[in-house]
């Protein structure tokens, strides 16, 4: 091996440690908020019983809280795909650098 190629090597080495290393911070990031999402939807489904058995003037109370928090849902859902799909880009610009 050259001093060159193993001077590449390591920069490479150095580079795929560091793109893993945020890759895990972005997903731990993504499974607390997808936990906080499979809350938010569980109290939604909650909601959707609530609203099928009250009276009509409460049902609309209840969809609207039921709305607010699928709206919720919705927008971790956005920042989970933006999480990932940093990732995928990351991992995209890695593999197609020329070492």
């Amino acid at each position: 091996m050259t001093i060159e190629y193993t001077g590449k090597v390591d920069a490479m080495l150095v580079e795929y440690s560091a793109m893993l290393d945020r890759c895990d911070v972005r997903n731990t990031q993504a499974r607390e908020i997808l936990a906080e999402a499979e809350a938010l939807a569980a109290e939604t489904r909650e909601l959707f019983g609530a609203e099928y058995s009250a009276p009509a003037d409460e049902a609309a109370g209840i969809r609207a809280q039921r709305d607010a928090l699928d709206a919720q849902v919705n927008a971790k859902s956005q920042e989970v795909q933006r999480l990932h799909r940093e990732n995928f880009d990351e991992w995209r610009r890695f593999t197609d650098t020329e070492w």
